[in-house]
């Protein structure tokens, strides 16, 4: 064997596996740098899909117009009618609130009733009952009761009436207020 090329073999084979190394290497990279833009790309149409189905359900949450709190004289048969207390009021805990919803406003002879605060926050609620079993589902009003234990150091809040609405649909909630003070 010729010694001249062993060394020449040996040389030419580094230079061939150094070659592949080096090309394999920037397979890997560019490979790895395709994952990451794709893996990228997913999490931006995923957060763009998200933004869009929040602002959908954003857009369906409109304020619900609120009815007068003022006395009307023709009381109107699309409104509650509440017998106590009447708006302005002095009211105390507990709160004995009554009067006539339309029909259409309980679900299974309830509604919610919330106490709120002069900031709006929620100081009492609960349901109002029907006071005859079963008159939820008859056409015409139904009268109702209800009960709200609370404390306050506020002077002032509003007494908030919600039609109860198994739907979810914003479009199906009627809210009615009535000013009190404490």
């Amino acid at each position: 064997m010729n010694p001249v090329n062993e060394n020449e073999n040996a040389a030419v084979f580094q230079e061939t596996t150094g070659k592949n190394k080096k090309s394999s290497g920037d397979w890997t990279t560019i490979l790895s740098f395709a994952v990451f833009i794709l893996l990228a790309l997913g999490v931006i149409v995923f957060l763009y899909n998200q933004n869009q189905t929040l602002k959908e359900k954003l857009a369906g949450y409109q304020a619900s117009p609120v009815a007068s709190t003022e006395p009307s004289p023709t009381p109107s048969a699309d409104l509650p009618t509440i017998s106590s207390p009447s708006a302005n009021s002095k009211v105390k805990s507990p709160l004995k609130v009554t009067g006539t919803v339309p029909a259409g406003w309980m679900f299974e002879g309830t509604f919610p009733i919330k106490l709120l605060d002069t900031s709006k926050k929620v100081i009492a609620q609960t349901g109002a009952i029907e006071v005859t079993e079963g008159s939820w589902m008859e056409e015409g009003n139904v009268e109702f009761t209800a009960n709200l234990i609370f404390k306050t150091s506020t002077g002032s809040g509003t007494l908030v009436l919600e039609s109860d609405n198994p739907s979810g649909d914003p479009q199906n909630l009627k809210t009615f207020e009535i000013p009190v003070t404490f």
